[in-house]
């Protein structure tokens, strides 16, 4: 299986939440596999539809997280409520990983402050990555 990703990059999350919600030049979608709703669901004793609504529009994510004033429904000030259990699209940002013709590829958003900070990540930070991709992904 081949697996592609960006060399030379530096991150270091600042902490700041801009990756929870809309930015000013574009609204954020945090989409969410079936697992990590009932997951999100059982941490929290949130009924699903309380905090998601359902996508179909991107396989293979069924939901998309609710927003309130433009910013995720677990947002509080810049401290995740869910944070050890939230979906991979926020625990890989500012990365995500698309399927290509002949494996899987890390892009990265240039958007995040925290881009061409701290140490640089290594193939075994991406492998790591995919590795937990793999499994959210196979029991959905």
């Amino acid at each position: 299986m081949n697996l592609r990703y960006p060399k030379n990059v530096h991150f270091e999350c600042q902490r700041c939440a801009k990756c929870c919600g809309d930015g000013s030049h574009r609204g954020r979608n945090i989409l969410l596999l079936e697992p990590e709703v009932k997951q999100i669901s059982e941490a929290t004793g949130s009924r699903p539809l309380s905090f998601a609504s359902h996508s179909s529009s991107v396989q293979p994510y069924r939901y998309r997280m609710k927003k309130r004033g433009g910013k995720c429904v677990f947002l509080y000030g810049k401290a995740c409520r869910i944070y050890k259990t939230r979906p991979l699209i926020c625990n890989f940002y500012p990365f995500s990983l698309k399927r290509c013709n002949n494996g899987y590829k890390f892009e990265v958003s240039q958007e995040c402050p925290g881009i061409g900070l701290g140490r640089a990540l290594k193939e075994s930070d991406f492998k790591e990555m995919f590795e937990k991709a793999r499994k959210i992904l196979q029991s959905s």
